[in-house]
């Protein structure tokens, strides 16, 4: 009767086991496909949003074609390029304070 047990305890244990590498792969897999659809459904949300509020576009266009759009994004450039000098020390000091 144990070995029964222990055998039944052990498919059990394969079981279990299969299945945890399935659901890893399975979101695996779900991270993949989903990832274009998140950015397309947000595309939408935002043509939805200038579709029902025309003034909303108006005041975009007149923004971008009025020349501050290249103020802004020289200055989100400025902004990437701290950034990209603040994140070395930034993960040192995470890491720093995890431990």
């Amino acid at each position: 009767m144990s070995k029964r047990l222990e055998e039944i305890a052990r498919r059990k244990q394969a079981l279990v086991e299969k299945a945890g590498r399935e659901r890893a792969e399975l979101a695996s897999a779900w991270n993949k496909i989903y990832a274009p659809f998140d950015v397309t459904s947000f595309l939408v949300g935002i043509t939805r949003r200038l579709k029902t509020y025309p003034i909303l576009a108006a005041g975009l266009s007149s923004f971008l074609a009025s020349g501050y759009i290249s103020k802004l994004v020289k200055s989100s450039g400025k902004i990437f390029i701290f950034w990209r000098l603040a994140r070395p020390f930034w993960a040192w000091w995470r890491r720093r304070r995890k431990s």
